[in-house]
Parts: structure tokens; C-alpha cells; sequence
């Protein structure tokens, strides 16, 4: 074969030779690129199952302070609508000692027998109740917070950090009941106090659930001093 023949075969056979490596490696370059965006998935969602478990097992021990930080920060808003209503009853005039005890006596001035009117006494319940009622339902929509540094427990962290919204979501049950109490008020004198205790259900929303508490707060309404032995008797009409 002439020299100037081998030479162009060669050349030749040099070229199909690039030709088919380059387009194997076009070839096989989209195939290698798979491997390595399958892998960056799987990181990226092993980090997120991770980061979800953590907040989770984190949530589920702090779940328990909140709840109780929240029933807390529940019970002092409830008890101060309690406590409002009836110093407003007080001050207008409604809740005075005389309008629903009647105090009888003997001849010689004794007092022998203490009578309620439990009328009034069921008129006055009822409206302490509804009252009581209103004023709480007009709070449903108030957010409290509860700072998350409070919910770890230490006491670096108190005031700090970010607000967890608590809201108290309904109330039910408002109940009204009269306590008689009787105390010692120097020689020969009794002091008769009446306060009233009220109770209220309610159920409080905080972040992942509810929880439930009942709230009572006794007031004292009317009192008197009774000269003299305290009587045995303590009768309704």
C-alpha cells in the first residue's frame, strides 16, 4: 500500500476514533448527573424527617408547661370578670346585708333566729351568673400569650423569646352558690360574712389542641355583726 494511502487511513480511523468517544461521553454525561441529584434529594429529606421528629419530641415536652401556663393565664382573666361583676353589684347598691337576711329577736333584744329571703337570693344568682356569662364570652376573642422562654422553665429564659397565642374558645356551666360563714368578733359579738362562689367551664385553645379547666372564685358580698349568742337557727322562708 502506498505510504501517502496509509497515511490518509490513519487519519481517518484517528477521527471515527474521537468522533465515537465524544458522543459516548455526551452520552453517558445525563446518566452520571442522575446519581448525584438522587442523592441530594435523599439528604434533603432525611434532614427534614429529622428536623420534623425533633420539633416534635421538643413540642411534646413542653406541650404539658403551656398547657398549665395557659389555664393559669386563663383562670386570672375569668376570675377578674368574677371579681368585676360584683364589686359593680356592690357599688350600684344590689348586694347589702339587710335586703336578704332578716334578723329576728326576742323580747329582751336577742337575736334568736336568722331568716334569708331565697328569692332575692335566686334573683341575685341569676344575674351574677348571666353577667358573669357575657363578660367572659366577650373575652373569647382576646389572645394571650405565653412567651416561650416561660414554657422552657429556666429562669434565664423568662420574658424571652418568642409568643405562643393561647385563646380561650368557650365557656358553660356558670354557677352561683351563697357560703355562710360565722367568726368571732370580740366579747359576746359574732360576725356574720356571706360570700358568694362562683364556678365556670372553660375550654382553652392552644397550638396542637385543647384543654379544659374550671375556675371558682368565692367573693364576699354583705356582712353584719350580731350582738349576743349566735342563734341555731338559720332558716329560709
Amino acid at each position: 500500500m502506498p505510504s501517502h494511502t496509509m497515511r490518509r487511513f490513519k487519519v481517518w480511523a484517528a477521527m471515527n476514533l474521537l468522533r465515537v468517544g465524544y458522543g459516548s461521553r455526551r452520552r453517558r454525561a445525563p446518566g452520571g448527573s442522575r446519581p448525584a441529584a438522587v442523592r441530594a434529594g435523599i439528604i434533603v429529606l432525611v434532614l427534614a424527617l429529622l428536623i420534623t421528629v425533633a420539633l416534635n419530641i421538643f413540642y411534646a415536652r413542653v406541650k404539658p408547661v403551656i398547657e398549665a401556663l395557659a389555664i393559669v393565664e386563663a383562670r386570672e382573666y375569668v376570675i377578674r370578670v368574677m371579681n368585676g361583676v360584683v364589686e359593680e353589684e356592690i357599688t350600684s347598691g344590689g348586694l347589702v346585708y339587710n335586703e336578704f337576711v332578716t334578723l329576728e329577736k326576742n323580747t329582751s333584744g336577742s337575736v334568736t333566729a336568722l331568716i334569708t329571703d331565697m328569692a332575692k337570693v335566686n334573683v341575685l344568682q341569676a344575674r351574677i351568673s348571666t353577667l358573669v356569662a357575657t363578660n367572659i364570652v366577650n373575652m373569647l376573642n382576646k389572645d394571650m400569650r405565653i412567651y416561650m422562654g416561660d414554657a422552657l422553665g429556666a429562669a434565664f429564659f423568662t420574658w424571652r423569646g418568642p409568643k405562643i397565642p393561647v385563646r380561650m374558645e368557650s365557656v358553660a356551666n356558670v354557677t352561683t352558690q351563697f357560703v355562710n360563714d360565722f367568726e368571732s368578733s370580740g366579747i359576746n359579738q359574732t360576725r356574720h360574712k356571706i360570700a358568694l362562689t362562683i364556678t365556670t367551664d372553660i375550654v382553652i385553645l392552644i397550638p396542637g389542641g385543647r384543654t379544659t379547666a374550671t375556675v371558682t372564685s368565692t367573693v364576699p358580698i354583705a356582712e353584719t355583726v350580731i350582738v349576743g349568742n349566735v342563734p341555731n337557727i338559720y332558716a329560709t322562708p
